[in-house]
């Protein structure tokens, strides 16, 4: 089991990072990105000491989320890897990351809303038809331009069984993520390399920064 200090160590990353989340999704990230298995009662006491400590805050519209505390910074172009499994919390981690540096940047709310429903709906679709293992994530804002691009190896796909076994209520749902991004995007190409196995999104947005 891991230390005070590991899991202190661990939590301020994520969230210096961007992440922000519940204990079980930080309780799921840490597993993931540092292969440290803890349990939500000592993750908990971690987390109320850095909140008394002033380093980490519940976040002031859902407090059961934790965000930190002080100033964070980033680069112009982000780049990272999520667990292609979904009790591994990839797309909130993607979702709050990606939110917390365009709000960095100076995007506008409503334009994070978007980005958010659109990246949410394609990591979504890159859990769904990934290998479970490992998805890369790369985004950046340059020039008011953002770029996305997720990147996944695919999974078998058998279309007809997760139909009939609820995966999927039918073809329309397949279809609805893709008419959501490319409303909510500016560009949006999914390209499939069956040669490596790898299925690649990319879109991109032109956004009104502060």
């Amino acid at each position: 089991m891991a230390s005070a200090d590991q899991l202190t160590t661990c939590l301020l990353e994520l969230a210096s990072a961007g992440c922000q989340g519940n204990l079980h999704d930080f309780q799921a990230w840490i597993k993931y990105a540092y292969s440290i298995e803890t349990d939500v009662d000592a993750l908990s006491e971690v987390a109320a000491e850095l909140i008394r400590s002033g380093r980490l805050k519940q976040h002031p519209e859902i407090p059961s989320e934790l965000i930190i505390a002080g100033e964070i910074s980033f680069p112009e172009r982000v780049s990272y890897q999520v667990s292609g499994d979904l009790k591994d919390s990839p797309i909130q981690m993607v979702r709050s990351r990606m939110e917390t540096f365009l709000r960095y940047f100076g995007a506008g709310e409503a334009d994070i809303m978007d980005l958010s429903i659109a990246t949410t709906e394609a990591m979504e679709n890159a859990v769904k038809y990934s290998d479970h293992k490992t998805i890369e994530v790369t985004y950046s804002l340059v020039g008011g331009q953002f770029d996305i691009k997720i990147v996944n190896r695919i999974g078998e796909i058998r279309l007809e069984q997760d139909i009939e076994s609820g995966k999927y209520s039918g073809s329309t749902t397949l279809m609805r993520g893709m008419m959501v991004m490319v409303k909510l995007f500016d560009e949006v190409d999914i390209d499939i390399i069956d040669e490596k196995g790898l299925a690649i999104f990319t879109a991109s947005r032109k956004l009104k920064v502060a």
